[in-house]
């Protein structure tokens, strides 16, 4: 089921608006970084943090850590705990 245009229109200025949001609040001088609200929503904000930049396998840029998705970290789990019991 499709949405309707106005639906569409109402998501991207909600969109729009909470990447505003951030960048306002992340960069430090504090001002628009686009005149038009429109280009929020056609471009990717984002803070740079290791929270928001985090990938599954993120190798170099904050270390060698892997997140894995929450079924996978399931998965890890349950097989060392396996393994821890058969020992």
């Amino acid at each position: 089921m499709s949405r309707t245009r106005a639906e569409r229109r109402f998501l991207d200025y909600v969109k729009a608006c909470r990447k505003r949001k951030i960048c306002l609040e992340v960069y430090l001088d504090h001002q628009d970084l686009y005149n038009n609200l429109h280009q929020y929503s056609k471009n990717k904000i984002h803070c740079s943090c290791p929270f928001c930049s985090e990938k599954t396998n993120n190798r170099g840029r904050y270390g060698s850590r892997r997140v894995w998705p929450i079924t996978d970290q399931k998965r890890i789990e349950e097989m060392e705990y396996e393994v821890n019991e058969l020992d």
